[in-house]
């Protein structure tokens, strides 16, 4: 989402209730659905009438840029104050800086000083021990929101993924569970998919990986899989989806022969001669723990590739460098 102001914008900034735009548009941040919020900013369109705050249905809402800048100036303010005068905000979430902190994040989620405030709020909360889970969880479930909304800069926000981290970390401290499956499918999938080569969304599955690998039972280990393959398959010329699925595999190679075998089956199919499923390929092949069934099924998909494809074109040099790399590389089994 661009920042930048058309001078009519600029002009009709100035026009309205400042006050009023900000509590519209902080009750919606505040709502807690079954879905995760569906947050998008609407056109010039929804600027001439003057009136419109912003649409919703069900979980989808819809901004104009012009009632968000405004809502945004009246937040700024009472983060300002808040800084200032070193005022806390109360330990039930629903004080005034909290909700400004919100409507900031949504305008500009590089705003590192809304998102320390959040983490210095739920410390309170934290500390006071009081309504901690819930407050947890309507902390997770904005920054999620946030995260998968259809606003490119905060898809691929290194502020609200280290944000999620320290959440989860948090999470870990007292005893709750991360769903890092629903995590794999609502949240980096989705973001993933919105914003290609998002390797702050895969760094964050990498660290849930992690984090669950001493408590996941074998349904969460096959269901992180499944959720990482699905997206590497369906986005085959994505690097990052490949590279987190070799780094899922190296934990747990015991998938790892029914993984390349589907997808060297839909390489073979589609024709799949791009270099990030081949750097996938080369470097599963070389793995020590890649069989001899897996390596040759890799090695004849490779032939059949090569097979129809004319010499000096980028597949043939991807497929001749997965080779090379293979040759180089790998450990005899």
């Amino acid at each position: 989402m661009s920042r930048a102001l058309d001078d009519d914008v600029k002009r009709a900034i100035k026009q309205g209730d400042y006050e009023q735009v900000f509590g519209r548009i902080a009750d919606a941040l505040s709502q807690q659905l079954p879905e995760l919020l569906e947050i998008e900013m609407l056109g010039r369109s929804h600027m001439a009438d003057g009136q419109t705050i912003l649409l919703q249905d069900g979980p989808a809402i819809a901004v104009p840029k012009l009632r968000l800048v405004q809502a945004f100036l009246f937040a700024r303010r009472l983060l300002q104050k808040h800084v200032e005068e070193g005022v806390r905000d109360g330990i039930n979430g629903e004080g005034p800086v909290l909700r400004a902190t919100a409507v900031i994040l949504l305008m500009d989620p590089e705003h590192l000083t809304a998102a320390n405030t959040r983490k210095r709020l739920l410390q309170d909360t934290i500390k006071a021990g009081k309504d901690v889970e819930s407050r947890l969880y309507d902390e997770q479930y904005l920054i999620d929101s946030l995260l998968t909304s259809r606003l490119h800069r905060h898809t691929k926000s290194p502020t609200l993924w280290s944000h999620r981290q320290w959440l989860m970390q948090h999470f870990q401290d007292h005893g709750l569970e991360i769903d890092a499956t629903n995590t794999m499918k609502r949240v980096i999938s989705v973001a993933a998919e919105r914003h290609p080569r998002n390797y702050y969304a895969w760094l964050h599955a990498r660290y849930l990986t992690k984090a669950v690998s001493e408590t996941a039972s074998r349904e969460d280990v096959a269901g992180m899989l499944e959720a990482a393959k699905k997206w590497a398959l369906a986005h085959h010329d994505d690097i990052s989806g490949w590279a987190f699925l070799m780094f899922f595999l190296d934990r747990h190679p015991e998938y790892a022969g029914s993984v390349v075998s589907e997808a060297t089956r839909l390489a073979a199919s589609f024709h799949w001669r791009n270099e990030s499923v081949w750097y996938f390929f080369r470097n599963i092949a070389a793995r020590p723990w890649c069989d001899r069934d897996c390596r040759e099924g890799v090695e004849s998909t490779r032939l059949a590739l090569l097979s129809g494809v004319e010499e000096k074109t980028d597949g043939a040099r991807f497929l001749e460098q997965a080779s090379s790399w293979i040759q180089t590389y790998s450990v005899p089994v």
